[in-house]
């Protein structure tokens, strides 16, 4: 019996990579370039080559982090195919039930509760920053959560997910069976610990091995039928746009609708949901950036992406990304830049 294993691989959660070099794993920038691509690049590897001694004939991956095109395709072993998540005309259009295992390379933990404190995590985030919550049924899920029901409606089980601990614990919570490596970690004091990443790579080729193998023996990840979506955004203003008939308002900052499936309830979110509150996510994130340039004119000697501002943003809560800035964060984040910009008042920010 011929096996064919999926990869779908992001960059927050690849070895290697901590909060620190969090420039890494922006797209087009030159440490993406340059130290990111080869480190998602040879995770990837690694869980391919693992498949592949597992008894896999093909291996295919998609790359879904950010713009699509961090993996570097001339690194791939003979067997692999590399694919595009959004060539389709829906996310995932090239999907079929013809895999027989779901692996999971670099995956990051769901969105935090707070948009500025990742708590056990390392970069955890939902698709991206506006959002704080996604339900399936009542429950809480991220990406790993959203690909494992996907494939799950397909009859594909979640063989292998690789990550930092916080993504992995996630993943076995939600199918105790599930191979994982937990390439990274964030401690309890707020350091991170990173595995060596040979040592990561040759325990995500094992795995992936091992997953592979026990395919058929693994049970698809299922939800409730029919299903319940509901999506929380970080800000009410979120959600001021007009609802379409499918869709139903929960609370201010929550909108909800009802889908087939766990695989249609992704589609619903990527062509339904997202199409309703990117316009507004997108105003109020320029109105955040012209918001913070001015505060940068106001106080010049306060470097705002420097480390050790940054740091005291992080502190206080306040390191935001633009567009999730509440009028109560913004106050906050102006009396800090009032009070690094006066040298005395300055000494309580540090700790």
């Amino acid at each position: 019996m011929s096996l064919k294993a999926i990869v779908i691989a992001d960059m927050e959660g690849v070895s290697g990579i901590g909060t620190d070099r969090v420039s890494w794993v922006n797209c087009h920038m030159e440490d993406w370039e340059s130290l990111g691509r080869d480190r998602m690049t040879a995770d990837v590897v690694a869980a391919t080559r693992g498949a592949l001694a597992g008894g896999a004939e093909a291996v295919n991956i998609f790359d879904f982090h950010d713009t699509g095109d961090s993996i570097r395709l001339e690194a791939l072993p003979t067997g692999a195919t590399l694919r595009g998540i959004f060539d389709y005309l829906v996310p995932f259009g090239g999907l079929d039930r013809d895999h027989d295992v779901l692996l999971l390379v670099g995956a990051h933990a769901k969105a935090a509760p707070s948009a500025s404190d990742p708590g056990p995590a390392i970069f955890p985030h939902t698709v991206h920053a506006p959002i704080a919550d996604l339900r399936y049924g009542g429950r809480s899920v991220g990406e790993i959560g959203m690909m494992a029901g996907l494939f799950g409606t397909l009859g594909v089980p979640l063989g292998l997910v690789t990550g930092d601990r916080a993504a992995c614990e996630e993943a076995r919570a939600l199918c105790p069976a599930v191979e994982s490596v937990p390439v990274k970690e964030r401690l309890a004091d707020g350091s991170e610990r990173l595995l060596p990443e040979d040592e990561a790579r040759a325990l995500i080729a094992s795995r992936a091995e091992a997953a592979v193998r026990d395919a058929a023996r693994k049970a698809p990840v299922t939800f409730p039928t029919p299903l319940r979506l509901e999506l929380t955004l970080r800000r009410p203003e979120m959600t001021s746009f007009e609802l379409p008939p499918y869709m139903d308002r929960v609370d201010e900052t929550t909108v909800g609708a009802w889908a087939l499936s766990a695989f249609h309830a992704l589609l619903s979110f990527y062509e339904g949901f997202q199409p309703c509150y990117m316009p507004v996510v997108r105003r109020l994130e320029e109105e955040d950036t012209r918001w913070i340039e001015s505060l940068k004119a106001r106080y010049p000697s306060v470097d705002w992406s420097g480390r050790a501002f940054y740091a005291a943003r992080q502190r206080a809560g306040l390191a935001l990304r633009p567009g999730c800035w509440t009028a109560e964060a913004r106050r906050e984040a102006e009396a800090l830049m009032e009070r690094w910009a006066c040298p005395d008042l300055r000494k309580e920010d540090h700790g």
